[in-house]
């Protein structure tokens, strides 16, 4: 009797293909298009029907001091939190009504495998805009001129307080994008780097808050350039590993073995090594916040340890790279060392 009742048990209980909420990620994310895009539309209908100052924060610009000039200040984080929230709802249409439809239209059964698709390719999309953005500002300049690959132009002229509005609105708009990947990181499937991903994403934040306030948007600028190329060509590749593109996505991962050490070490360091040496050749490297200046010695170590924390991890990431790298080499395939076994749970879906 009591195998029998082993065996009914076995054939009554739940399959895994059977979406029963089980965490708070979960039950979120089964209402998160709805209630990002509800809190978008509010927002946007409350700024062009009601004229509601709040909303106009949120939607629009604030501090405008000239025909294309801007000042920062408080209010600067109604625009922000909008654009965390819409990035959350832009996400998750991007990925349900163009990326899961062309996973299915090329042959990407498993919704797990899907989902993962649509991921990489919403990151792949943002990363693609936004670097075009931020190189064509790092090669124009901003409302104090141009600093294509000269590191003095951080510091010559400081403070540079006003911004265009295209300076500004790519500013805000990166900061909230990474404030965003803060939810978006403990939504997805955890990876094996989770806490060096958090880590870096906290880090990530509090440079880009802090060099918006202190007037250091140049430095920042080409800090997320740096960064935004490897994003890129990473998602890209493991686009191609989806679509099952073995070959073209080998090629494309060893773009971004190449341009990992370039832009992530070598383009860094020098930015590292320009905060380190250069500042007090141009600037005065003293606190007065009424003309806004901030750039102090000490303050000038709390930039060098947060880059070179933001650095530490890059190394740490670099060293998985290379594993797979050797995994290429080996035959064996590029593989992201980082994700869980997508074995059995794309079975079960």
């Amino acid at each position: 009797m009591t195998d029998l009742k082993r065996k009914e048990s076995k054939l009554i209980k739940p399959s895994k293909s059977v979406t029963v909420p089980e965490t708070i990620a979960e039950r979120v994310l089964n209402f998160e298009l709805e209630i990002t895009g509800l809190i978008s539309c509010v927002v946007v209908l409350g700024h062009f029907l009601l004229s509601s100052p709040l909303a106009t924060k949120c939607l629009t610009l604030s501090y405008k001091v000239g025909p294309d000039a801007y000042d920062k200040g408080v209010d600067d984080f109604y625009f922000v939190g909008f654009w965390v929230v819409a990035f959350t709802f832009l996400r998750a249409s991007i990925m349900k009504y163009i990326y899961h439809p062309l996973g299915r239209l090329v042959g990407i059964k498993p919704f797990g495998k899907r989902q993962r698709f649509a991921e990489q390719g919403f990151l792949f999309t943002y990363a693609g805009f936004f670097w075009s953005l931020g190189m064509g500002l790092l090669y124009v300049g901003d409302a104090y001129g141009p600093y294509w690959l000269n590191t003095s132009q951080y510091w010559i002229g400081y403070p540079h307080i006003y911004l265009t509005s295209l300076t500004k609105y790519y500013y805000l708009m990166q900061t909230a994008f990474w404030f965003q990947q803060i939810y978006v990181i403990h939504m997805e499937k955890r990876r094996k780097d989770h806490y060096a991903m958090v880590t870096h994403h906290i880090i990530t934040i509090i440079l880009l808050v802090s060099s918006y306030y202190t007037n250091f948007t140049r430095i920042g600028n080409a800090v997320l350039c740096c960064m935004d190329l490897c994003d890129i060509l990473l998602s890209f590749a493991k686009l191609l590993k989806y679509l099952g593109f073995t070959t073209l996505c080998d090629v494309a991962f060893a773009m971004f073995a190449i341009g990992w050490p370039v832009t992530r070490h070598g383009f860094f360091t020098v930015i590292v090594w320009a905060t380190y040496a250069e500042p007090d050749k141009y600037m005065d490297m003293l606190w007065e916040p009424a003309k806004g200046k901030y750039f102090t010695p000490f303050t000038q170590k709390l930039y060098l340890f947060l880059l070179l924390s933001l650095d530490i991890i890059m190394i740490y990431w670099f060293s998985l790279i290379v594993k797979v790298v050797y995994r290429v080499i080996q035959g064996r395939g590029a593989e992201d060392t980082r994700s869980d076994d997508e074995d059995e749970e794309e079975e079960g879906d």
